[in-house]
């Protein structure tokens, strides 16, 4: 739980730092970034002065298949 945090804490400095999940940017889709700290993702929006986390996810998961369930409601 630390590392999420740290992660957490470094995005509110740097929400930039994150880039396209290729996926999305696949579609045209760049409302999301995500940034890596093994074995996890991170997937995130920055909205004005704030960071949503939306998905925390083991890094092996079929991304795809996830990001449009959760991401995209299909």
């Amino acid at each position: 739980m630390a590392r999420v945090e740290h992660v957490l804490e470094g995005l509110t400095e740097t929400p930039e730092r994150g880039f396209y999940p290729l996926v999305l940017s696949a579609l045209g889709i760049r409302e999301y970034r995500q940034v890596f700290f093994k074995p996890y993702r991170m997937i995130y929006q920055v909205m004005g002065r704030h960071v949503v986390v939306m998905l925390i996810s083991g890094g092996r998961r079929d991304m795809p298949s996830l990001l449009q369930r959760r991401l995209l409601g299909g």
